[in-house]
């Protein structure tokens, strides 16, 4: 009987918080990258660093670290996760076009990313909290059995 109730805790647990994770870290991403497509500014920055990495199944990953100043801001120093182009571009000119919001320029981008992805992980981190509280539902009913999870 322990067995099974330590079984439920554990699976309650992780569905929970890594749910939560999932839908709080792709609703801000979601919420940020309306916010610069609704009312963004766009400024140049200069690029201070950048890498590339190659991914275990083939693809890569780029970084850059662009210094911009936004109107009216303090000068930000930045690391973004950016595409192949705006990658190419960069090394080429020193350069990086930042958008950001006038509000808050720490909110900011240089490739604008498809937001599919993030939407099936807002859906996925959903499900989780759903299976989450299910399994709460039921670990608290005390309607488990020897036996069965």
């Amino acid at each position: 009987m322990w067995q099974t109730r330590i079984k439920i805790i554990l699976i309650t647990t992780f569905l929970l918080g890594m749910g939560l994770w999932l839908f709080v870290f792709s609703w801000t991403w979601l919420q940020d990258a309306r916010r610069l497509d609704e009312s963004a500014a766009m400024v140049e920055g200069r690029v201070i660093r950048s890498s590339a990495k190659r991914l275990s199944r083939g693809g890569h990953s780029y970084t850059l670290v662009v210094e911009y100043a936004p109107v009216k801001h303090a000068t930000i120093t930045k690391e973004f996760d950016v595409g192949g182009g705006d990658f190419t571009t960069a090394q080429e000119t020193g350069k990086a076009k930042v958008t950001y919001v006038p509000q808050e320029p720490q909110i900011s981008r240089v490739t604008n990313f498809d937001v599919l992805p993030f939407q099936v992980l807002l859906g996925l981190g959903g499900l989780m909290l759903l299976g989450g509280m299910v399994c709460l539902v039921h670990a608290c009913s005390g309607r488990t059995r020897p036996g069965t999870i």
